[in-house]
């Protein structure tokens, strides 16, 4: 923290350095593929806004003939993480339960997401400043 609780744009690490602090500190949010193509795939979500689907525009990149160029997009504001499914052909699930084309669907760590023949679950964390004693 900086001056008076203002949040600052450097953290600081075990040994000392410094570095600009990452996309949604503290919160991490993490989608984890637990079926499709590559089971040892994750993807952290770095940016405000993710799109999932098979097209260029995709920033998670489903090679699926069910899965829709942009189909879904999962937005992260502070510790707030939603799925919008665009309108896909197939749709998207939570949970085993479709999304409604274009309304938000907020998720919750460990929410299991299906798209096509991929399924994800969504690992969520947050982060100190200081790491926890051992």
């Amino acid at each position: 923290m900086s001056q008076k609780g203002a949040p600052s744009d450097m953290s600081s690490t075990a040994d000392g350095t410094r570095r600009a602090v990452p996309f949604g500190a503290p919160h991490i949010f993490v989608l984890a593929i637990v079926d499709g193509d590559d089971p040892t795939a994750a993807h952290r979500l770095t940016r405000p806004e993710t799109i999932l689907g098979r097209g260029d525009e995709a920033h998670i990149n489903i090679e699926d003939e069910k899965v829709s160029r942009a189909h879904c997009r999962i937005k992260v504001e502070g510790s707030v993480c939603t799925l919008f499914d665009s309108g896909s052909r197939n749709g998207t699930s939570v949970n085993g339960r479709k999304v409604a084309p274009n309304t938000g669907q907020r998720l919750r760590h460990l929410d299991e997401i299906e798209i096509g023949s991929h399924r994800y679950v969504l690992l969520t964390g947050r982060f100190r400043e200081t790491p926890k004693p051992i």
